[in-house]
Formats: C-alpha cells, structure tokens, sequence
C-alpha cells in the first residue's frame, strides 16, 4: 500500500513540474510578446508623429492617418495572432498532463 502511495505522489510531483514548466514558459513567451510589442509601437509612434507633423495640406494629413490607421490594424492582427498561437500550445501542453 506504502508503494502505491509513493507512485501516485511521485506521479503528481512530475505532472505539477511539467505543468509549471509549462506555465512559466508561456509567461516568458507572452512577456517577449508585449515587450516586443510595446518597443515596435513607441517605435512606429516617433515615426508617425514625425511623417503628420511634416504633412503640408490636410489632403496629405488624411493620407498619412488612413496608412497609419492600417498599419495599426496590421500590427494588432499580427499580435492577436501570435498571442492566440501562444495560449494554443499552452492549453495543448496541460491538456497533454492533465489528460494523462
């Protein structure tokens, strides 16, 4: 009885270490992400700012807002679709221990 005891606790203990393995990776992945993100956005910020403030005519204003509206949407897309491919193999990784 002492036996089985010992294989289900030391069963838990590996499926806890993989499982917090497995969530601090995801952090890590999530933390490059935002970090990534954020310095890509001050950065395209400064770049835009510069390019409106150097519009002449407001015809020319409304162009450069309308490519920095897309840019935008470009780049939230992307960082959904990243974000959304890192939460995937999260739940696929404790799913894979969990469902053991």
């Amino acid at each position: 009885m002492n036996q089985v005891a010992e294989q289900i606790k030391q069963a838990n203990l590996e499926a806890f270490e993989t499982l917090s393995s497995a969530a601090f990776s995801t952090i890590e992945r999530m933390a490059a992400l935002n970090l990534g993100a954020v310095r890509s956005m001050l950065e395209q910020r400064e770049s835009n700012s510069r390019r409106l403030l150097a519009a002449v005519d407001p015809q020319t204003l409304l162009s450069l807002q309308a490519g920095v509206i897309l840019e935008d949407s470009k780049r939230v897309m992307d960082y959904s679709q990243r974000a959304f491919e890192i939460s995937s193999h999260a739940r696929e990784s404790f799913s894979r221990v969990i469902g053991k």
